[in-house]
């Protein structure tokens, strides 16, 4: 398997690795394997655990990771999310394609367990495929910080990606930045292009969601 990324993934590793070099990269819900392959082809990672919760992706990500040569330096588990995985400072974790829900409820279970000194040292990258607002007022309350977020643009499809790590400190969204994104309000006002385009399509969703919403339907109110 050539291990080539698409347009999507190749915006969230360079968001997670962004120059790192060396690092202990943790896919969750791998797949077949091809961000972890990446990962160790171009030595951003020395070391790589994938997990995903059905035994079929797992086992083929193990066995792409194998036949690239990378046996002794990967490990792959069917498992759910994070579950038996002991995260260490300089981690870097990747949860792509995953729904907002789904990674709150894989980062509950590993926050309780994990020190604040390790967690401050942890990188996530978080690419949700929808609740992108559900995981941004969680990290928010549960102390991470936003750092990073950028729009990756695929097939006539715009996805959030989101990089975080914990400080400390518990923040409050507006509304308009848990909808939108903190990082990418910021950039919308500084004229990005990706980030106009993809703002476009989220007011048209938004719209037609404020029909049944009313938190989201006051959103647009007073963005008036």
């Amino acid at each position: 398997m050539s291990g080539e990324l698409s347009v999507r993934l190749t915006d969230v590793f360079d968001t997670a690795v962004e120059g790192k070099r060396g690092i202990r990269l943790i896919d969750v819900g791998s797949d077949h394997g091809h961000l972890a392959l990446h990962a160790l082809k171009t030595g951003a990672a020395s070391e790589v655990i994938c997990t995903d919760i059905h035994e079929a992706p797992a086992q083929r990500t193990e066995r792409c990771l194998a036949e690239a040569g990378f046996s002794q330096v990967s490990k792959t588990f069917c498992t759910d999310g994070l579950q038996g995985i002991h995260i260490l400072p300089g981690d870097v974790i990747v949860m792509a394609g995953l729904g907002g829900n789904n990674m709150i409820d894989i980062m509950k279970e590993v926050i309780p367990r994990t020190g604040e000194e390790v967690l401050s040292e942890v990188t996530w990258c978080l690419q949700p495929q929808k609740s992108a607002e559900l995981i941004r007022e969680f990290l928010s309350f549960e102390c991470f910080a936003i750092l990073e977020e950028k729009v990756s643009a695929e097939r006539g499809f715009y996805y959030p990606i989101l990089k975080t790590t914990y400080d400390g400190v518990r923040r409050e969204l507006t509304p308009r930045e848990k909808f939108y994104g903190p990082v990418l309000v910021r950039k919308f006002k500084e004229n990005d292009p990706s980030v106009i385009e993809y703002f476009l399509r989220l007011d048209d969703r938004y719209k037609i969601r404020a029909r049944g919403d009313m938190e989201v339907r006051k959103m647009l109110e007073d963005l008036k």
